[in-house]
């Protein structure tokens, strides 16, 4: 799997940045072009020096530091009143307060 990564920075060129850019609707100077080329040429080396990084037997972490995730107990609580809200709101009905649509029919 090494090999297929080892060759991407080199598969990539100038027409596949063009490709991804069209797709992004993003247009590009040349000069942009050039240079998008030799940063994503640059992540894909990166990215070949972390997988050659030996890892077996690593236990894998999502936090350098462990942490201790510290829940409350989930209790109901009635905070605001309903009908002085619905009082405030420009236009209510129902119980609700009415909104003007947005989407089509």
């Amino acid at each position: 799997m090494l090999a297929r990564w080892a060759t991407m920075a080199e598969r990539l060129t100038e027409e596949t940045v063009q490709k991804i850019a069209d797709a992004a609707a993003i247009a590009l100077t040349d000069e942009e072009r050039q240079t998008i080329l030799k940063e994503l040429q640059e992540i894909l080396d990166f990215v070949d020096v972390l997988r050659a990084v030996p890892v077996d037997g690593v236990e894998p972490t999502v936090h350098p530091v462990p942490l201790a995730i510290f829940m409350r107990e989930d209790e109901p609580e009635r905070r605001h009143d309903r009908e002085a809200l619905l009082a405030r709101a420009p236009e209510a009905e129902g119980g609700f307060i009415r909104v003007p649509r947005v989407l089509g029919d």
